[in-house]
């Protein structure tokens, strides 16, 4: 019986961004689904998603999937973002990598060691996106929870802000 390692995804969706003292010039789209799809080493994937179908942080997400990994192994993640309220559905994932420029995933593990996760995918300035990582579960069985942020780091009056770093620009997921 393989030992498994169980993961609660946290995530808090928001309509829009926070506004800064200086409003960014451009607008964000409606944030209602995350998948987050794990590949193992055999090529084997499977997604596990995260809904709120109002977008409202205020009000319960209809789909909240517990994550479980086989402990010890190394898996490709790829992010996907869509606006389910859209027929057809929204595929914003398109969006961010057009202007990953702006974009920067956050990936953070509780305990810390449970998952370790390596962006892999680059913007034009060679800084981190996160719409493509490599994440590597603990050796050891264990629970916690694993949340993931997406910032919005656009220009502001005309200067790039965007470092790698997740202290700046305002939250989308």
């Amino acid at each position: 019986m393989k030992n498994y390692l169980f993961i609660l995804l946290a995530f808090g969706l928001f309509a829009s961004c926070k506004k800064d003292e200086v409003e960014p010039t451009d607008d964000n789209e409606l944030i209602t689904r995350v998948d987050l799809t794990f590949i193992d080493p055999a090529n084997k994937s499977v997604t596990f998603s995260f809904q709120d179908k109002d977008g409202d942080p205020k009000t319960a997400p209809e789909k909240f999937d517990k994550i479980v990994l086989a402990k010890g192994v190394t898996y490709k993640m790829k992010v996907g973002i869509f606006d389910d309220t859209k027929n057809p559905v929204s595929d914003i994932t398109k969006e961010i990598e057009e202007e990953a420029d702006v974009h920067l995933f956050v990936f953070k593990s509780t305990p810390a060691g449970l998952l370790t996760t390596t962006i892999t995918d680059k913007d034009k300035n060679n800084l981190p996106v996160g719409l493509a990582s490599t994440v590597a579960a603990s050796s050891s069985a264990g629970t916690g929870k694993f949340n993931v942020i997406l910032k919005h780091q656009p220009l502001v009056n005309g200067a790039k802000v965007k470092t790698g770093q997740e202290q700046v620009g305002s939250t989308d997921v």
